[in-house]
This record gives C-alpha cells, sequence and structure tokens, in this order.
C-alpha cells in the first residue's frame, strides 16, 4: 500500500460559475541531495515543510507575470484580489489511518488589498521519525490545497467556508485525543494554535467565488528510505504559479552543505516569488533518559522507542538499561507499599523481601553492564555509565527511612560478597556481625509465616535462599572458629561454656544452637572412650604395682620406726611423715575401690566421675611421695613412685 500525505492549496479566485477553469500548480524548480549519505544507523525520517515569501501568493493572484492573454484565459480581472487566503497540508498517519490532521500553513485575510489585518504562517516538521520499513512500498507525498476567496453572498463560499471549518475541527478534536500517537504526537503543540487561528480567522467571510486547484509535492523518497543525531539527506523547492506559465529553474542549493533544516531556509535568501520548501532529514534513534520518570507509561514509550534502534552495540546496551529501568519501576512501587503498611500494625514483609530482591537485581544487573561496556564505543560507554549512576542516585534516595536502610545493606552485602562463605583472617566477633546483616532479614521473613511455612512468593525470591545459604556458611565458619573449649575444662565445664557461647554472646547464630549439642555429645563420647582407656590403663597399673606399693609402706613404717628410737631426728619430722604414710594409706584405700569397678555398667558421668576422683587422688599421693622421694623413699626406679597411686 502506497503512504501518502495529502497537502490542498486551494485558491478560490473570482471566476464566474460555468466558466473554463485554469489551475494554480507548483514545479519543482530545484533539488538537491547529500553526496554522503549516513550510515544505515539512521534510519528514521522527517520532513520540513515551508510556505516561502507567502506575500507574493496575492500577486500570483492578480496575475503577475502573465500576458493580457493568458490573465484572459484564467479569468483575471482588473482590481481582482483576494479577500481570504488558505493554503493547508492535510495529513494522513503512514503509520496509523485512522489519524488525520488538517494543517493550515497559510491563513491570510487581505479584505483590504492595501493593509493585511491577519497574517498566520506555520512552517515546519509535517512527518517525523517515520521508521525505514514504512517507505519500503513507495514514497510518501503530500496533496496540497490551496484557497483564494473573494467575497460575495453565494452559497458555494459557505459551503466551501464550512468544509474548511470541519477540516480544522476534525483535526482539533483528534490533537485532543489522549490516545494520538506516532508521528503526530510531537506536532500537537505546534498545530494546536493554529488551527485554533484558522478557525476563528473564518468568522468576517462574505460574497466569495471560487478557484480549486490540487497538486503534489513528495515529502519522503523510499530511495533515501534504507538509510539511518538529525542530518539534513535532501532538499526540493516548488515554485507556485499558474499552469500556463513554464517556471524557469533555481539555482538556490548550488554548492548549498546544510547541516541542519535552517541552513536550507538561509540558502533561499532573496525570492519575489512564492515557493514551497521540502526538506527532509534521517535521524539516528538517540535514546534520551534526560528526563527519568519511574513509571510504566515511561516504560512502555522507550520500549516502543527501543525498536527504532539500528546498532546492534546501542540496541544491546539500552535493552540492558531498559531492564534496570523496569526493575527500578517495580522497586519504587514495592518502597510505596511497604512504606504505607509502616502505618499500620502490621508492616508488610513481603513487600520488603520484595525491596531487597529488586534492589541486589539492579545493582547486578548494573554491575554487569558497567562490565560490558568496557569493552564498546567510548560515547556508548560514558553516556549508559552515567545513566546507570543517575538510576543508583534516584534509587538511594528512596531509601529514607532506618528499616529500608537495613534492606538496602542486606542487599549491597549480597551483592559484594558472591562467593562461598570462608572468613579468613575474621574473629569470631567479627564472623557474626556479618551474621547480625542477614540475620535481620531471615528474622523479619519468619513473620510472613503461615502455619509454619513461608508464602511461596518469598520462596521464589533469589536473594532470600541466597541469604540462608550465606548464613549457613557464616554460621558453620563462626562455629568451627569459636567453639572450642580448653581441654582443660571437665565434661561439665566444657558442657556449659558451650551452652553459654550459643545463647549468651552469639544468640542469632542457629547453626551454633544446632551444633552445641552435636559438639557436647562428641564430646562426650570422646571422653568417655577416653575414660574407658585411661580406666584400664591404671586397672592394669595397679596390679602391675602391687609390689612396689608394698615396698613404699615397708620402707616408710622401717623409717619411722628406727626414728622413733633416734635422737637425729625431730619429733615433728617424724609426726609429719606419719601424717603422710597415713594420707597414702587412705588414698590407697581409695585408689583399690576405683580399679574395683565394672566399667561396663557404668554411665558416661558415673565413669567420667569416677576418673576425676582417680585424678585427684593420684594428685594428692604425687604430692606426698615426692616429699618422700630419695630421703625416705629410695625406689627412684619404681613407677608408682613416678606416677603416683
Amino acid at each position: 500500500m502506497k503512504h501518502w500525505i495529502s497537502t490542498s492549496l486551494l485558491f478560490l479566485l473570482g471566476l464566474m460559475a460555468g466558466m473554463a477553469q485554469t489551475n494554480i500548480f507548483a514545479t519543482e524548480v530545484e533539488s538537491w541531495q547529500t553526496n554522503t549519505l549516513p550510515s544505515s544507523d539512521f534510519n528514521l525520517n522527517s520532513s520540513y515543510v515551508y510556505l516561502v515569501n507567502p506575500q507574493a501568493l496575492s500577486d500570483i493572484f492578480s496575475g503577475a507575470g502573465l500576458s493580457r492573454s493568458e490573465k484572459k484565459d484564467v479569468g483575471i480581472k482588473k482590481g481582482d484580489y483576494p479577500q481570504y487566503m488558505y493554503l493547508a497540508v492535510s495529513i494522513k498517519d503512514p503509520i496509523n489511518a485512522g489519524n488525520n490532521l488538517t494543517i493550515p500553513l497559510m491563513i491570510h485575510d487581505t479584505q483590504d488589498p492595501n493593509t493585511s489585518t491577519r497574517l498566520l504562517e506555520y512552517g515546519g516538521r509535517v512527518l517525523e521519525n517515520i521508521p525505514d520499513e514504512v517507505l519500503k512500498s513507495g514514497d510518501i507525498v503530500a496533496r496540497v490545497k490551496f484557497e483564494a476567496i473573494k467575497g460575495n453572498s453565494s452559497n458555494e463560499f459557505w459551503k466551501k467556508t464550512a468544509e474548511i471549518s470541519v477540516d480544522l475541527g476534525k483535526t482539533a478534536s483528534n490533537l485532543l485525543k489522549v490516545g494520538l500517537a506516532g508521528p503526530f504526537l510531537a506536532l500537537t503543540d505546534q498545530i494546536m494554535p493554529q488551527v485554533d487561528k484558522g478557525l476563528r480567522s473564518m468568522e468576517k467571510m462574505e460574497d466569495p467565488q471560487k478557484l480549486t486547484s490540487e497538486f503534489y509535492i513528495k515529502l519522503l523518497s523510499k530511495e533515501l528510505s534504507a538509510l539511518y543525531e538529525e542530518r539534513v539527506v535532501s532538499a526540493s523547492l516548488y515554485r507556485i504559479h499558474w499552469d500556463v506559465d513554464q517556471p524557469p529553474k533555481s539555482r538556490y542549493f548550488t554548492n548549498m552543505r546544510p547541516q541542519r533544516v535552517d541552513d536550507v531556509r538561509r540558502a533561499i535568501n532573496t525570492t519575489s516569488v512564492p515557493y514551497i520548501l521540502v526538506v527532509t532529514t534521517k535521524s539516528e534513534y538517540n535514546t534520551d533518559h534526560s528526563e527519568l520518570v519511574y513509571n510504566q507509561s515511561y516504560i512502555e514509550k522507550k520500549t516502543k522507542d527501543f525498536r527504532k534502534i539500528q546498532n546492534a552495540t546501542k540496541k544491546d546496551a539500552e535493552r540492558e538499561f531498559l531492564e534496570v529501568l523496569k526493575q527500578a519501576v517495580e522497586l519504587k512501587k514495592q518502597v510505596d507499599i511497604f512504606q504505607g503498611s509502616l502505618n499500620t500494625k502490621y508492616p508488610d514483609w513481603l513487600a520488603f523481601s520484595k525491596v531487597v530482591d529488586l534492589y541486589h537485581d539492579i545493582r547486578e544487573l548494573q554491575l554487569k553492564e558497567v562490565r560490558q561496556l568496557a569493552s564498546v564505543e567510548a560515547p556508548v560507554q560514558e553516556k549508559y555509565t552515567r545513566l546507570y549512576t543517575n538510576v543508583l542516585n534516584d534509587v538511594d534516595l528512596w531509601f529514607n527511612t532506618e528499616l529500608l536502610v537495613k534492606g538496602r545493606e542486606i542487599a549491597r552485602y549480597l551483592v559484594n560478597n558472591p562467593d562461598p562463605y570462608r572468613g579468613e583472617g575474621r574473629t569470631g566477633r567479627q564472623i557474626y556481625q556479618d551474621i547480625e546483616v542477614l540475620d535481620f532479614f531471615r528474622d523479619r521473613v519468619k513473620q510472613t509465616e503461615i502455619q509454619g511455612k513461608l508464602p511461596k512468593e518469598i520462596e521464589s525470591l533469589d536473594t532470600y535462599t541466597l541469604t540462608l545459604r550465606k548464613l549457613w556458611e557464616m554460621e558453620n565458619t563462626l562455629f568451627n572458629v569459636d567453639f572450642q573449649p580448653d581441654n582443660r575444662l571437665t565434661l561439665e565445664a566444657k558442657k556449659d561454656w558451650l551452652m553459654a557461647r550459643a545463647t549468651r554472646d552469639y544468640p542469632m547464630c542457629q547453626v551454633c544452637a544446632q551444633r552445641v549439642g552435636e559438639r557436647i555429645a562428641a564430646i562426650e563420647n570422646a571422653s568417655h572412650e577416653e575414660n574407658i582407656r585411661k580406666y584400664k590403663e591404671i586397672s592394669t597399673g595397679y596390679y602391675t604395682n602391687l609390689q612396689c606399693y608394698e615396698e613404699v609402706f615397708r620402707q616408710l613404717e622401717n623409717y619411722l620406726k628406727i626414728g622413733k628410737d633416734s635422737l637425729g631426728i625431730a619429733p615433728f619430722i617424724l609426726e609429719s611423715i606419719r601424717q603422710d604414710r597415713d594420707d597414702l594409706v587412705k588414698l590407697t584405700s581409695n585408689y583399690i575401690d576405683l580399679v574395683g569397678r565394672d566399667y561396663t555398667t557404668m554411665s558416661t558421668k558415673d565413669l567420667s566421675d569416677l576418673m576425676s576422683r582417680y585424678q585427684m587422688n593420684r594428685e594428692k599421693s604425687m604430692a606426698i611421695l615426692q616429699r618422700l622421694k630419695g630421703r625416705i623413699i629410695s625406689l627412684d626406679e619404681q613407677s608408682c613412685v613416678q606416677t603416683g597411686f
């Protein structure tokens, strides 16, 4: 289907009804096309239309430049002049055929030939950002309608005036539609004032006769459509004249090197005749996020514009950035939900969890994309790096309460510590500080449980799963680092120390609370096995050392017997030795009681208590034997003297 844009220029001239009619026409008298076409990235086409020297249209109507016979042929009489001139472009949207606009390029009230009481002109972009693919099936052309009206009271005048009013009225209605989109959207602010003035300027029309002319000018060319900042690629100049005249070619564009549309307009610097100037440009879609708005409408618009990008690198960069924007829009929504819930009795911890998850995703996406941008062209890298910074700065401003700041701290920790937790070089207290950061998340999420189960929305959050895994790693690391009791402690002392560690020192460590029981059981088992081994050694040692024990007591008794009759030993020394002997007898008696038990029927605690008693007996006996050894007991080679009873 061929797309077209109609621009109609209607002159209602002072001709008698039924007379032969000659038309006003526009002939292309000059054209220009760039020799250096932009790259295929420039795939958006725009067209500008200007009416040059509109005052000269009155001279055209009066027959300037026509011979007497030509004036007669076209029906111009001496003193004819238009009371009203109207030139408009009627545009059908090449993308959405349901949109039609009539744009007045000129509304000129000349009821008094010596004064212009009203002169309205519009010139500028009439089509913008038409994708190349729209032009594949053919050129886009405009039908121009030009009317000159001379006042009288005929019905034809009022009929024509009504038609123009209806066209402009429809345009006003279309421009006010909320759903108006496509290439017309950007024209609304520019055209609406012209339409409004056009409607008001028709109030004083009276007594017209008319001449209607139609001709076509090309706005966008399919030859340029395979190509893609905005660059001027072509210009055409149409001279308005009677069709009985043949206008000469012009030379305004010779040596012209336009960078902007205004450069082309300035090239037509002096003229005494009316022209229609058409300038076409090609643009590369330039993603503009200078006014970021975090809502769904903004995302939808940018997603639609995204399709216009041709350059693969820029398209990838914009795609990733749009993903971050989508996450930011959802984050703002969840932040608002959570903030609102704080005014109630029940904070929305589900929304809080989503805030953590979304902020985490935004930070990860940003870090990933910035790394990828390091390998692309500098302008793209600089632009999107700056945009990511802007988004993160904006997002951080939403975290303006203590609870939200904690949520952001959790997300940042997860982003900054992606590897398995090792805790190298960190003390138990430092590891616990890391646990405290993430435990806040775990503890608040627990409040969303219904009958002991978490909502599926939370279970599906990657950040919550990651938090649980991190906490498991941290807590196991903490337990391995700081839950090692002193081996010199008794079994019960070790148990008490471990329980205090879990409940008093590190109460948030859930793994620690679980593993303390395991550690106590392991200590008990290890201690029991060791006590059995020692008990066997003690029992065996007792029977091995029986002769040694008897010899020790024999020497003590002999020393006391000799010392009683000796004047060289002081009585208090003898008394002290006698006391040591009695103590050794008691300790030996206890020792005999210890080794006579059946350890296979004893509990872990009873055996542990038994070994504790043995240890105390042994230490006491060793202290006595060390005092007596050498001077009173000369059995250095005997093991019982070395190890005690």
